[in-house]
């Protein structure tokens, strides 16, 4: 990044900044799922769904929307899910075909942004203006809400089996697998919205 775009403030904004700290907590959880220190991965797993959602009050309470807010936020989301989604999947605690269908969509989403992103840069593409989001913004991300409900069936799910050694006392599996399956669905349901809805992705004149 330039040192203009790392000093914008449309960069470091309240509700961003609070999204940086949940990509940066998210390789820890993983590592103590794995590692068995579930208290530890809980907690910062709740950390992660409570940040997500202040970030978002704040950014709409005091008008601190930003178009890197808009790409930052949602990729941040789809980085926790996804090191959750290896890291249980590791541990044997998440179905490998449904594993597949979360990583797999999360994927073809990811190299969607970059191809949009750098479709929609002005002639003389540069790393340096394909990164820097704040200074050279071209496209936006509007998930609509079957991509929100996707997202927080994701989080339940994900965040039931991170709880799992509490739960499973009183939360028998048949409720992990019904939710999983509802979880495969809509993943499948808003994957496939992302790729033919126009409207999800727009360009910033």
């Amino acid at each position: 990044l330039s040192s203009k775009s790392l000093f914008d403030p449309s960069v470091w904004t309240v509700p961003n900044v609070l999204t940086y700290t949940r990509i940066i907590a998210t390789p820890f959880i993983g590592y103590h799922i794995i590692y068995g220190s579930p208290i530890t991965a809980l907690l910062l797993f709740t950390y992660s769904c409570v940040t997500d959602f202040i970030d978002g009050y704040i950014a709409r309470r005091f008008n601190m929307k930003s178009v890197v807010g808009s790409i930052v936020d949602p990729l941040a989301d789809k980085f926790l899910m996804t090191v959750c989604t290896l890291s249980l999947a590791y541990v044997h605690s998440i179905p490998p075909v449904l594993a597949s269908i979360i990583i797999g969509r999360d994927v073809m989403l990811s190299f969607m942004s970059f191809y949009y992103r750098f479709q929609s840069l002005a002639p003389q593409r540069t790393l340096n203006k394909f990164v820097s989001i704040g200074q050279y913004p071209t496209i936006s991300v509007h998930p609509n809400f079957l991509g929100k409900l996707n997202t927080a069936l994701q989080m339940l799910y994900i965040g039931s089996l991170v709880y799992k050694p509490l739960l499973e006392s009183v939360i028998g599996d048949v409720a992990f697998e019904g939710l999983g399956l509802l979880v495969g669905a809509t993943t499948l349901l808003s994957g496939a919205n992302y790729v033919f809805n126009k409207n999800s992705w727009k360009y910033v004149k």
